[in-house]
């Protein structure tokens, strides 16, 4: 792993790139000293497009709602050769960003990993975690049942970690999963914290893998901002539901099967 400095002034010095063997994360003009500068290091939270995109979903909330800004993008090989684009500005589909207020940072990525990959992006990832004092590191996945719809009540939020931090996120109605096996990029992050000194975590909830499911990604957001004191509004994702599945299970579609033609429809017209 090889880092590169990029002086901000005299006193401060922030890692403009952290590279592994195939993947970088890429800093922009951010002084990485303000995590520093909080009594404790950021709460590091990872949304992917797993199942019932829950990971996407929960991330742009966060980002939205606690008005994150972008510190910085992730460039992998793991990635399909897809371009995503708001109000026709270019965006990359991995990106990193930051609320200073909150003490939080949200990766999200929008596009899904080439089948099989993932370990070095993970790695690489993870050690630019370290690198930052980073201690806890969320992952959010959806456990697939087709069976599953949602009901009246609100689905269940299972939570599993490092014994470290178990006890902390089994409150506010986190239940204890059963017995199971993680598999994809959660996992692969998941791993990497248990071979090194990040405390890793990840909440799931049950999902239909053929749509996209806001009810189970608002349900885990709360018991998030329960657990990690950060305050959250679910009125407008409830509410938004159904458009909410429609153009994010669109946009799933796109981006599997590979799509070059055509505009996809953003995800910040679905919070607007």
């Amino acid at each position: 792993m090889t880092e590169k400095e990029e002086p901000m002034d005299e006193d401060i010095k922030c890692v403009a790139q952290f590279e592994g063997k195939s993947s970088r994360v890429v800093i922009n003009n951010f002084d990485c000293n303000l995590f520093k500068k909080n009594d404790k290091p950021p709460l590091f939270i990872i949304g992917f497009t797993g199942v019932g995109l829950i990971g996407t979903i929960v991330a742009n909330e966060l980002i939205q709602q606690l008005k994150m800004k972008q510190i910085g993008y992730v460039l992998s090989e793991d990635l399909p050769p897809i371009t995503l684009f708001y109000e026709g500005i270019l965006q990359h589909p991995f990106r990193l960003y930051y609320s200073k207020e909150y003490n939080i940072i949200v990766s999200i990525c929008e596009v899904p990993f080439n089948p099989g990959s993932y370990i070095d992006l993970s790695r690489t990832l993870m050690d630019w975690a370290l690198h930052h004092k980073i201690q806890d590191v969320i992952c959010l996945q959806g456990m697939a049942d087709e069976s599953f719809k949602i009901s009246d009540k609100n689905p269940p939020v299972y939570g599993a970690a490092e014994k470290e931090i178990l006890d902390k996120i089994l409150t506010q109605g986190v239940l204890r999963p059963p017995s199971g096996v993680l598999i994809g990029a959660e996992a692969a992050m998941l791993n990497e914290c248990l071979n090194n000194q990040l405390n890793g975590a990840v909440f799931l909830t049950p999902a239909n893998p053929k749509f996209p499911a806001p009810e189970g990604a608002a349900i885990i957001i709360e018991k998030i901002a329960e657990i990690y004191k950060f305050p959250i509004k679910l009125d407008t994702l409830l509410k938004q539901s159904d458009d909410i599945k429609k153009n994010l299970l669109e946009l799933a579609q796109h981006t599997t099967e590979m799509h070059s033609t055509g505009p996809l429809k953003p995800f910040r017209d679905l919070y607007t």
